[in-house]
Parts: structure tokens; C-alpha cells; sequence
């Protein structure tokens, strides 16, 4: 998944950018089907995909976490007294923290995306479940 790059930024996790780009493709179809009433889901099936994009969400905020602990043990990496050890050693800050694309972003923004999508699935039940009140009213009156 980890492609190797030609320098010292953080392009080493392009595949991974990729992923969280085809995460939001998947935000923003499931937004436009669900916003133009295509997607219908019941309010406890909504519960439960909002609870599963959440409980993704805190693995990836743990993960971020993990990324920022590393950024910051990669200052103190002995890397020897010359500029290429300073070098790899701020390569390694970078790709942990810092540079666009590192993989504290990455892990913030599929935060965002599994965030979002839970906020998607809750609208989607709700929705459901007004559909359902409406249609009993309607009926209630014809009866």
C-alpha cells in the first residue's frame, strides 16, 4: 500500500490518500442517494451503521494518536551527527506529522469521513421514520 517516493516528504503514503479518497467518494455517493430520498433505512439499521462509522472513527482517531506519538519520539532518534541523519530524521517527523498527505492527515480526515457518514446514516433513519409516521397519518384519515 506504501509507495515508495523520491523524497523526503510524505508521498511514500500516496496508496493510502488514494484510500481515504475512495472513503469520501463513498461519503458523498451515499449523501446524494440518501439526500434524494433513493436510499430508504430503517431507524435501527441507521443505529447501528452510525454506530459501526463511529466505532471505525475511534480507531482512527487512536491511530492518530499513535502517528502524533511517533512524530514526536522521531525528534529524539539519534540519526547521527550529519545532515543526511537530520534529513531522514525529519522524513520520519514528516511522515508521521506535519507534511500534507502524513499519516496523522490521513487519519484525520477518514475521522472526518466516518464522522460524517454516521451523521448521513442517522439523517437517512430519521427520514424513514417520518416517512412512516406520514404514510400512517395519511391512512389513519382515510379510515
Amino acid at each position: 500500500m506504501l509507495a515508495p517516493d523520491g523524497g523526503g516528504g510524505a508521498e511514500g503514503f500516496a496508496g493510502a490518500a488514494l484510500g481515504i479518497a475512495a472513503m469520501e467518494q463513498n461519503y458523498v455517493n451515499l449523501k446524494g442517494a440518501v439526500d434524494s430520498g433513493q436510499v430508504s433505512i430503517t431507524p435501527d439499521a441507521a443505529t447501528n451503521a452510525a454506530k459501526a462509522c463511529r466505532d471505525q472513527k475511534s480507531s482512527f482517531v487512536a491511530m492518530q494518536g499513535q502517528a502524533q506519538s511517533l512524530a514526536q519520539h522521531a525528534q529524539s532518534l539519534n540519526m547521527g551527527a550529519c545532515a543526511e541523519g537530520a534529513s531522514m530524521r525529519n522524513t520520519f517527523r514528516e511522515k508521521a506529522q506535519g507534511a500534507p498527505n502524513s499519516a496523522y492527515d490521513l487519519f484525520a480526515k477518514a475521522v472526518e469521513i466516518m464522522e460524517n457518514m454516521a451523521k448521513t446514516y442517522e439523517a437517512a433513519g430519521k427520514m424513514y421514520h417520518e416517512t412512516d409516521q406520514t404514510n400512517a397519518q395519511a391512512l389513519k384519515g382515510k379510515m
